[in-house]
C-alpha cells in the first residue's frame, strides 16, 4: 500500500511539472490580450486645429485704420534705349504710404528705386553690361475693392516722374554710343494694385503687380513690375478714427 501511494504521488507531481511550460506562456498571452483589449477601448487623443489661433486673430481685422505703410522688394522690366529691344530686369525697393479717407477710398504716395545691369550695343570700349538705375516718385488714388478677414484687394492708379540714370558706368562716353538713352526724367504711370494676405489686424503680406508706363527718349515704354513685402496698418486708440461710410 505504501509503495502504491508513493507511485501515485510521483505520477501526479510529474504531470504537474509537464504542464508548467505550456500553461505559463498561455497565462502571459491571456494577460497581454486583456491589456490590448483594454487599450483599444480608450478614446482617441483630441485633435488640435493649428488654425484656431490664426482665426481668432483675424477676427479682429476691421479696416478702420487711418494710415498704412508698405515696404517690399521689387522686380521691374526696363527698356533703357532705342536699340535695346530686350531691355533689362532690374531689382529694387517699393515703398508706399496710404491715407484712408473712407474705408475703401484713400490717397497713396509711392517711391521706387530700381537697379541693375543691361546689355548694350557692340562698341569698341569693351563695355557690355553697364549699371543703370531708375528712381520713381508717384502719387494717386487707392480703392479697396474687396475686404475680408483673410485678405483684401486694393486697386491703385499712380502718376508722377521717373529719373533714369543711364551713364553711370560708361567711362565718360556718350550713352548713345551704346544704344542707351541719355540721363533724363520721364512721365510715369503705375496702374495695378495689391493682394493683402492678413496675418493680424495690423500686419499683412502684400503682393503688388503693376503696369508701368514711361516715355524716355520721347517713345513709349510699356513695362511690368511686381513687388512683395509687408504692409503695416497703423492702429490708433479706440475712437481716434471712425471711417466715413463707404
Amino acid at each position: 500500500m505504501g509503495r502504491r501511494s508513493a507511485l501515485i504521488a510521483r505520477i501526479v507531481i510529474g504531470s504537474s511539472l509537464a504542464l508548467i511550460p505550456t500553461s505559463v506562456p498561455a497565462a502571459f498571452a491571456q494577460a497581454s490580450t486583456g491589456s490590448q483589449s483594454s487599450d483599444s477601448k480608450l478614446p482617441p487623443p483630441p485633435t488640435i486645429d493649428a488654425n484656431v489661433n490664426q482665426n481668432l486673430t483675424l477676427a479682429d481685422v476691421r479696416y478702420d485704420n487711418k494710415y498704412d505703410v508698405y515696404g517690399g522688394f521689387s522686380s521691374y522690366h526696363a527698356n533703357a534705349g532705342y536699340q535695346l529691344i530686350g531691355g533689362a530686369n532690374l531689382g529694387g525697393v517699393d515703398l508706399q504710404g496710404t491715407r484712408w479717407f473712407r474705408k475703401r477710398l484713400g490717397a497713396t504716395v509711392n517711391v521706387r528705386g530700381e537697379y541693375g545691369t543691361i546689355g548694350v550695343a557692340p562698341n569698341p570700349f569693351g563695355i557690355r553690361g553697364p549699371f543703370i538705375m531708375e528712381h520713381m516718385g508717384m502719387a494717386g488714388v487707392s480703392y479697396r475693392a474687396k475686404q475680408g478677414k483673410p485678405a483684401a484687394v486694393v486697386l491703385h492708379a499712380l502718376f508722377g516722374g521717373n529719373y533714369g540714370y543711364f551713364n553711370s558706368a560708361l567711362d565718360g562716353h556718350a550713352p548713345a554710343q551704346f544704344g542707351l538713352f541719355s540721363n533724363q526724367t520721364s512721365f510715369t504711370t503705375a496702374l495695378g494694385g495689391s493682394l493683402d494676405l492678413n496675418r493680424s489686424p495690423q500686419l499683412a503680406f502684400r503682393i503688388s503687380p503693376d503696369y508701368i508706363y514711361t516715355d524716355f527718349g520721347g517713345t513709349a515704354q510699356n513695362e511690368f513690375s511686381i513687388s512683395v513685402g509687408i504692409l503695416y496698418r497703423m492702429k490708433f486708440p479706440k475712437g481716434a478714427f471712425k471711417p466715413k461710410p463707404e
